[in-house]
């Protein structure tokens, strides 16, 4: 958890300014890092597997989302670490 969140150059950092470059906001809860760090040691690859799961979770998500000018918020939670399942997104109001 320290190594995705405490850097200067922590992982969650990194993905969040890659989506504040097309002007959304990135969100991870706790449970979703928390779920991050447990799936790198049952899988055993300590830190350096952490951006493999991360780009898991978002890769569908960093294709998609750029171009759809509705989005403004992207939330990563536990559920999309450990199922698979799509992140939850904000659009904003027509």
């Amino acid at each position: 958890v320290t190594v995705l969140t405490e850097p200067k150059n922590a992982l969650v950092r990194q993905f969040k300014r890659l989506f504040e470059m097309d002007g959304i906001e990135l969100k991870f809860t706790e449970g979703a890092v928390r779920a991050c760090a447990r799936k790198a040691l049952e899988r055993k690859t300590g830190a350096r597997g952490l951006r493999a799961i991360l780009e898991e979770a978002l890769l569908d998500i960093m294709y998609d989302v750029p171009g759809d000018g509705s989005v403004r918020e992207v939330v990563i939670d536990e559920d999309a670490i450990t199922q698979g399942r799509r992140p939850l997104l904000t659009l904003e109001a027509a």
